[in-house]
């Protein structure tokens, strides 16, 4: 009358199929330091976000150290901020 618990039947797929190859090594990513601006760089987009952690391949804590590093380094004017579109700047949309 129970539910019938099968454990062994495949396991649940996410929407994502594999997860992404590693940009750069565990060892780099704990020593990095705000003054690593290439290093930093591989985790922002060509407008200045900061990339998932399910594109880069990166732990949560990981993923937490380096928002907090470009953080800074945008502070100090070492990595660009995000930058709008030029559609919103040119028409004076707000």
């Amino acid at each position: 009358m129970g539910k019938s618990n099968n454990r062994s039947s495949k396991p649940k797929l996410s929407k994502y199929e594999a997860p992404k190859q590693r940009r750069v090594s565990k060892e780099q990513i704990q020593n990095a330091t705000y003054k690593d601006v290439k290093l930093l760089e591989k985790f922002l987009s060509d407008r200045g976000k900061i990339r998932s952690s399910l594109i880069t391949g990166v732990t949560k804590q990981e993923q937490a150290k380096i928002a907090r590093l470009v953080k800074i380094g945008r502070e100090l004017a070492l990595l660009p901020y995000v930058t709008t579109s030029s559609y919103k700047q040119s028409y004076n949309r707000r």
